[in-house]
């Protein structure tokens, strides 16, 4: 499951292994119709990858196909939109949608290490007009890290990671290695800095968490990462920014989020005593969780958020 959207009476799943679509009644969880499907015919995905409301319209973006997909509020197609790497760029993705319809694209270009290093690439934002060529660029910022080589890229726990995040006509720049957030306004300027709800101070790697860190070809053990990040991945859900605690590192456990508003206001700390939840959706008061068993089956719970006694 990538993703969800709580719009009227309905609560929309956007289902990455049926590149689908799924329309459920959000007080009983009947399953109402489905759209999309796999394939790369108009309304068709090989890769869904994300899916928003903006307003009574729902955007999805398909990494492999390279293109956005409009669908009015019953996921009737209304349009695709293109989006292309632009400039020297190789690769580019969809980071979110602003109120008028346009496009927060990122692009890179990708290339393979000359020698075994820790890296990051120069990331590029770009403001797409909503039927998808280029309006402007926003400027540059670096991505998250990745273990390259001559012959390998990959990942590996507790890295530093750098998401953007569309809420309103602004979007937030959020390092998992530093506690403040910046926002920008839809042009690429600066216009505020969220501070965390509390003072964050470094954690250190237990045994087991140092243990989980691999054996890099090339790169010294000083170089890997000794300190848990503070966020895990954030999301723009019911129109706020949702920015997680990392991976149940919570004060007492459990699950744990800091919540924003689109002004960039600090609405208040959400928690839940289960771990590795992931908050898809919200509306008002409800909110739609994605959780696991221990067979790593997910479901998709509706749940209300209450004020704590």
């Amino acid at each position: 499951m990538i993703g969800a959207v709580l719009m009227h009476e309905v609560l929309i799943l956007a289902e990455k292994s049926t590149s689908s679509l799924r329309y459920h009644d959000r007080a009983t969880g009947r399953l109402l119709h489905t759209v999309g499907g796999e394939g790369e015919g108009p309304g068709e995905y090989v890769s869904l990858d994300l899916v928003e409301a903006i307003g009574d319209k729902l955007y999805t973006f398909d990494n492999r196909l390279s293109r956005v997909t409009v669908r009015d509020r019953s996921g009737a197609l209304e349009r695709t939109v293109p989006i292309r790497p632009w400039g020297n760029h190789s690769a580019a993705d969809v980071k979110g949608f602003f109120p008028d319809g346009s496009i927060l694209v990122s692009a890179w270009a990708f290339g393979w290490a000359e020698a075994p290093m820790i890296r990051r690439f120069n990331i590029e934002l770009g403001r797409h007009d909503p039927d998808g060529p280029l309006a402007e660029s926003l400027g540059t910022h670096l991505g998250s890290e990745h273990y390259a080589s001559p012959e390998t890229m990959s990942i590996y726990p507790y890295r530093r990671e750098v998401w953007v995040v569309v809420v309103g006509d602004r979007y937030h720049v959020v390092d998992n290695t530093d506690p403040v957030i910046r926002a920008f306004d839809a042009t690429g300027n600066p216009v505020e800095e969220l501070d965390p709800y509390k003072p964050l101070e470094p954690m250190p790697l237990t045994f087991g968490g140092r243990d989980s860190v691999p054996d890099l070809d090339g790169i010294a053990p000083d170089d890997l990462p000794r300190f848990y990040p503070y966020y895990g991945r954030p999301r723009a859900v019911g129109g706020a920014l949702w920015v997680p605690d990392y991976d149940g590192l919570a004060p007492g456990g459990g699950s744990g989020w800091t919540v924003y508003s689109r002004d960039g206001e600090l609405v208040g700390r959400v928690a839940a005593s289960a771990l590795d939840i992931i908050v898809l959706a919200a509306d008002d008061d409800m909110v739609a969780v994605l959780t696991r068993d221990a067979f790593d089956v997910q479901t998709v719970e509706l749940r209300r958020l209450t004020e704590r006694p």
